[in-house]
């Protein structure tokens, strides 16, 4: 399966953190309201950042369950791992969320959650989820890609771009089939609305000031390019000269998904 770079999980962390819908954390929070103590599932946990965002937010006490298919990212989150009085539990295990769906419990959690990785699934999986989710009381995937990012200042080829990177989401991201892409929040949406209220909120990227982050993403945009072999070089630079003036901004559409058992 695909694995996401250490680096960058932790770029965006601060990013993801701004971007998140609070609407979810309150109703989450009403949900089980009565409650001392929940047990929560992180699937693909990679640096950590659903758990760092989660922990202080959910008034409850909680017990964690963290899984990815990278042992190194696992490690490293472990040893960053930073616990509280409402932590009562917390448990590590390698993971294949792609492959070993039936190798979980489902319920045995109250929450199942993720964060930013629902694009790079293929369709089939969706279906196989909600079938092991059925009865699950609350599943929360936040910063899900929605399909459109834009850069400031405006490029003529910028929507171009957008169309190749889109076009690209679809292709297999090393998981032996086509990712969903950007229709991954409308489609788990219409799978889990038919046993769960279900709610897709705004949680976008709007960064001006990180330029790291921003250059981070220009060169993904560029690995697009590449591959596709169509000579976009001018746009390039002018958005690499962009970052390095200062002057530039990125605006990327995330959703994110809550369902809330019937």
């Amino acid at each position: 399966m695909h694995k996401f770079n250490n680096h960058w999980l932790k770029l965006r962390e601060t990013i993801d953190k701004k971007s998140r819908n609070l609407k979810v954390i309150k109703l989450i929070n009403n949900k089980f309201s009565k409650k001392d103590c929940i047990s929560i599932i992180d699937l693909g946990t990679g640096a950590g950042s659903n758990y760092n965002y989660l922990k202080p937010k959910l008034k409850f006490n909680q017990d964690w369950v963290f899984t990815d298919i990278s042992s190194s990212s696992l490690n490293y989150f472990k040893k960053n791992l930073k616990t509280s009085k409402k932590i009562y539990k917390t448990k590590f295990k390698i993971f294949d969320v792609i492959g070993e769906l039936e190798k979980i419990t489902f319920s045995n959690y109250n929450i199942v959650t993720g964060s930013a990785f629902l694009d790079i699934l293929p369709r089939n999986w969706f279906y196989k989820f909600h079938k092991f989710n059925i009865k699950t009381e609350i599943i929360l995937f936040a910063l899900n890609y929605n399909g459109s990012f834009k850069f400031y200042p405006k490029h003529k080829n910028d929507q171009e771009i957008i169309n190749l990177f889109n076009i690209d989401q679809k292709t297999d991201k090393g998981i032996g089939s086509k990712a969903i892409g950007p229709d991954c929040s409308k489609l788990i949406n219409n799978i889990f609305n038919k046993t769960h209220h279900t709610y897709l909120m705004n949680s976008k990227w709007d960064v001006v000031k990180n330029y790291k982050f921003q250059k981070y993403f220009l060169n993904f945009c560029k690995e697009v390019i590449k591959k596709n072999n169509i000579d976009y070089s001018l746009w390039l630079k002018f958005r690499y000269q962009c970052i390095t003036k200062k002057n530039s901004r990125l605006i990327l559409q995330n959703k994110d998904f809550l369902a809330i058992k019937k």
